[in-house]
């Protein structure tokens, strides 16, 4: 694996994808940098999951800027070789375990955010936050706050976990990457997701959680506004008072589109979904929409997802 070599004063932002995120990720790149001072500097470190040379092109001339250095990394897929994926997910999400390895030892904290987010804050107030001792800062998963959730850790008492440790969305992180070398925790996580593949729903989210329940240092909601926050019909009804629910509603520092419908897909129907579009055109996918051929083909590929699936995720 390629190792990189970098200087201790950037931002380092880490981000993860495969050709069929390629624009997503340079409109989260965009949002990135445009909301940060212009005078900070920050270092993207892309995982190459297998993008295309002519989209690399298009991130390149999306992201370039002085205060900006891009850093490509190929992934291990071999990495994962026994790890099942499934829905809309390919092996390219398991990539950011391989964070640890990839950096050079002097980096000692990163920023790792998902493609399917845009940044609206600015990223320098979240690279300043303590991370302390914690394994990694993150926001509460708002679909499966505790492991004990239906939807969370299904072995967590194998663990000895109490069943209200609560259970982080690994779609921001602000990671410390000396903890997780000591710690050997890619070798962990790895090991966790093979042993329990019939166990686990959210693949290598499920792995963090088990390593780092009780470790984890807790962000301001406002990092990773989750999709879920819409599904409630008041504050009343939220997990916050109403001054957190509402700041968290209407001012996110950070935009998860965190459902399988995503706003450059079919059926998304994000109240935010144009804040997307906002940042795609400040790239060189601008003006890029679901026109009428895109959706047709669109529609082929989900009805003919079964027999290509193999391909698609392998």
């Amino acid at each position: 694996m390629t190792v990189i070599t970098s200087d201790k004063d950037p931002i380092v932002l880490v981000l993860v994808a495969d050709n069929n995120y390629a624009m997503p990720l340079a409109a989260t790149a965009r949002s990135a940098i445009f909301n940060l001072n212009p005078n900070k500097k920050i270092e993207i470190v892309i995982i190459d999951g297998g993008i295309k040379e002519y989209n690399k092109k298009k991130i390149i001339k999306s992201i370039k800027e002085n205060n900006v250095e891009i850093k490509w990394v190929q992934a291990e897929r071999e990495t994962f070789k026994n790890l099942k994926v499934y829905l809309h997910f390919t092996k390219a999400i398991y990539y950011r375990i391989l964070i640890p390895r990839i950096l050079p030892q002097e980096v000692k904290k990163v920023i790792y955010l998902d493609t399917d987010v845009i940044v609206e804050g600015d990223l320098e107030q979240l690279w300043n936050i303590d991370i302390g001792d914690n394994y990694v800062l993150a926001v509460e998963d708002m679909t499966a706050p505790y492991v004990s959730h239906t939807k969370g850790l299904k072995n967590y008492q194998e663990f000895g976990l109490k069943s209200d440790a609560k259970y982080f969305n690994s779609g921001v992180l602000v990671i410390n990457l000396e903890k997780w070398r000591n710690q050997t925790i890619d070798a962990k996580v790895i090991d966790y997701m093979e042993k329990y593949q019939n166990q686990w729903l959210w693949m290598d989210q499920d792995g963090l959680n088990a390593a780092f329940a009780g470790q984890w240092g807790e962000l301001d909601p406002k990092w990773n506004q989750q999709y879920q926050i819409y599904k409630y019909q008041s504050w009343k009804k939220s997990p916050w008072k109403q001054d957190v629910y509402q700041d968290v509603r209407d001012n996110p520092y950070i935009i998860h589109y965190s459902t399988s419908s995503k706003p450059w897909t079919l059926g998304c129907k994000h109240p935010k979904k144009d804040r997307f579009f906002n940042y795609v055109d400040k790239t060189a996918w601008s003006g890029w929409r679901l026109n009428f051929w895109r959706r047709l083909w669109l529609k082929v590929k989900i009805e003919t997802y079964p027999y290509w699936k193999h391909f698609y995720q392998g």
